[in-house]
């Protein structure tokens, strides 16, 4: 009796530990500069990631902290572009202000999703204002593109946003440890052969 109790309490530890493994999360900059130059108006970037996820991801952020436009005026916006395919690293392309997103035609082809715009509207000319923190989450519908083992972010700035950095955070789903699953076999282990000796 005192066999089976042991037995019963070691699985039952081992699914306890199961549900409180803990959830994974990744952190992403672009390099060589995690300002990406600070988003330069005559030019567009990407910034591919090449990455596997261990297992499902749960959510994912794209933040970019103290950006901040040097001055206000009319069409001012920054286009934040989900990329199904990226080139690794960051890639700077000229577009010299061209007032749309130059990520238009793979979002229209299915190879990209809009992920959020910025428009700075506090800036009057020669203004020190701090910047603001934003930030851009992904839809879950896109997280498979994330997953698959490359992706990337589109950035279209038609002013000059001025930034400190930007960083991706993933969280993925919990991953039971190997402890856990030892413990969990030796439980199962354990019961198969007290029914051998009964």
């Amino acid at each position: 009796m005192k066999k089976i109790a042991l037995i019963i309490l070691t699985i039952g530890f081992g699914i306890a530990s199961l549900t409180s493994a803990y959830a994974a999360v990744f952190t992403f900059q672009p390099t060589p500069r995690a300002d990406m130059w600070d988003l330069d108006h005559t030019y567009y970037y990407s910034w591919g990631i090449n990455w596997s996820a261990p297992s499902t991801i749960e959510s994912a952020t794209l933040s970019i902290d103290n950006i901040n436009d040097w001055r206000a005026e009319n069409g001012d916006i920054l286009w934040v572009t989900l990329l199904n395919n990226a080139t690794a690293g960051v890639v700077r392309s000229t577009d010299n202000e061209n007032p749309t997103n130059a990520f238009a035609g793979a979002i229209t082809a299915g190879n990209a999703a809009l992920i959020g715009t910025y428009t700075d509207t506090a800036e009057p000319y020669g203004a020190v204002i701090p910047g603001d923190n934003v930030s851009f989450s992904v839809p879950s519908t896109y997280f498979s593109w994330m997953q698959d083992g490359n992706f990337g972010f589109g950035f279209d700035p038609d002013c000059h946003y001025y930034n400190t950095g930007m960083k991706l955070t993933v969280t993925t789903a919990p991953v039971p440890e190997p402890a856990t699953m030892s413990l969990l076999g030796m439980g199962i282990l354990g019961l198969f052969g007290l029914r051998r000796r009964s």
